[in-house]
């Protein structure tokens, strides 16, 4: 599952009460699990977002959770809900944030980290002050090899760097274990 953000009006924007909300919708996405090449990986997930972003699917979702979704019973939107986490294997979120640090309470903000707990295995990236930060939420109980997903996650990261030659932090390939 990706969460699939729409834009919001100028209007919304400067209207307090809904200023600080999102609008945003949950879309099922292939993420290309089995490719063993990276780049070809890469290539498979951009061609299946932008098929997500060109198609009508997500915003048909999101006029149908916010316009159907209030007026179904609770039950109903519960099983709903059941239904489709229950059918995906995780959910994966990239946050771009500010480019620069910020100021929070008069003290600049080095660095920020975007965790979500979820009912099943969720994986967040947030950019901020041109550094990425990720997070992986999982239940070591139910995902066979929990203890080396990090790992590989990371392995799978460092070696996208080394195909595009980014330099990748001490920290990141010593996670990877390269």
């Amino acid at each position: 599952l990706l969460p699939v953000a729409f834009p919001r009006s100028p209007e919304s924007l400067r209207d307090p009460a809904g200023a600080l909300r999102n609008r945003w919708c949950l879309a099922s996405c292939d993420i290309g699990v089995g490719f063993e090449d990276v780049v070809e990986r890469l290539e498979y997930v951009r061609a299946r977002t932008q098929e997500l972003k060109a198609k009508p699917r997500a915003y048909m979702q999101l006029k149908v959770q916010n316009g159907l979704g209030p007026h179904i019973p609770v039950s109903v939107g519960q099983q709903t809900v059941f239904d489709t986490f229950s059918r995906h294997s995780l959910v994966l979120t990239n946050v771009p944030g500010p480019s620069k640090i910020q100021i929070f309470a008069g003290r600049p903000v080095k660095s920020a980290q975007l965790f979500f707990d979820n009912l099943i295995t969720q994986v967040d990236f947030l950019s901020y002050a041109g550094q990425v930060s990720g997070n992986i939420v999982l239940d070591a109980e139910e995902l066979p090899g929990a203890d080396s997903f990090g790992r590989l996650y990371a392995g799978a990261m460092v070696a996208l760097a080394d195909r595009f030659d980014v330099d990748v932090p001490a920290e990141v390939k010593r996670a990877a274990q390269v």
